[in-house]
């Protein structure tokens, strides 16, 4: 049912000519399984992997968290040490002094872990299924451009909100900065940000499903494995950096700017 397939095995003389790839059910080129609904189409592999990838972090972290206690243990570790982490993430983009950090950590912690197990579902254990040539194939959400342009329009809303809602309507005003005239290329840089979040995704993730898929095809049996482990060390690369990039934009949206320099400058000469 989810499956791989290349235009090469979409015509029946190629698909002859190639058995083996047949036999497979794997292409080079990953193709969806569409659904139609009341005249809606939807990739029903996208919609379950990603209610898989929630399913598993929702549980994941119910474990981890379930009985919190002054003395951590192996568990509690383990969540403590992925809210640090999300913590140091903004720190690194807003400042080691900031006391706001703690209400971004939610939101920052929730996209790293959706993001890297949207990544990772994709590559375990459904790909090795292929090693003993069986079609089933639950692909990454993150290889559909749909699942990373919503993720990246989630980035975008939740630095508009923080900003509106720490600043409230003067948080436009550095549209205007340094000079009106400036209006046109600060604007741009905010249509430009989901299309870059969301390219950068899903270039990076189906890339390497092409890779695997080639390697799949041409020696379907040891050698893809070290290529296994480096799609799970892009898969939370491409998490981490998605969750640096939302940070550093919130970080942005609720930093107070000085523009006025010589002001500064004269401050710090008087003191």
């Amino acid at each position: 049912m989810f499956q791989i397939a290349s235009s090469a095995t979409e015509h029946g003389g190629a698909a002859a000519e190639h058995g083996a790839e047949h036999s497979h059910g794997l292409g080079v080129v990953p193709e969806h399984f569409e659904l139609n609904l009341g005249g809606f189409e939807f990739h029903a592999d996208t919609i379950l992997s990603t209610w898989l990838a929630m399913f598993v972090v929702i549980v994941l972290v119910a474990i981890f968290t379930k009985t919190l206690q002054s003395k951590p243990d192996g568990k509690q570790t383990i969540a403590e040490a992925v809210i640090e982490f999300a913590e140091s993430l903004l720190k690194g983009q807003m400042g080691e002094d900031n006391k706001e950090v703690i209400l971004y950590i939610p939101l920052i912690g929730s996209i790293f872990l959706f993001v890297l197990f949207c990544n990772w579902i994709g590559l375990l254990p459904w790909r090795l299924l292929h090693l003993i040539g069986v079609p089933l194939e639950i692909a990454s959400s993150t290889n559909d451009l749909n699942t990373t342009a919503g993720l990246a329009i989630v980035s975008v809303i939740s630095y508009f909100y923080y900003g509106i809602k720490k600043k409230g309507l003067g948080y436009f005003k550095h549209y205007f900065t340094p000079h009106p005239a400036f209006f046109f290329f600060n604007f741009l840089e905010d249509f430009t940000r989901p299309l870059s979040l969301s390219f950068r995704l899903f270039g990076n993730i189906i890339g390497g499903e092409i890779l695997l898929g080639i390697l799949l095809f041409l020696v379907p049996w040891f050698i893809p494995l070290p290529i296994f482990a480096f799609e799970i060390f892009v898969g939370f690369i491409q998490a981490f950096v998605f969750a640096v990039l939302t940070a550093s934009y919130i970080g942005a949206s609720v930093a107070e700017h000085h523009h006025d320099d010589s002001h500064d400058a004269h401050a710090h000469a008087k003191n």
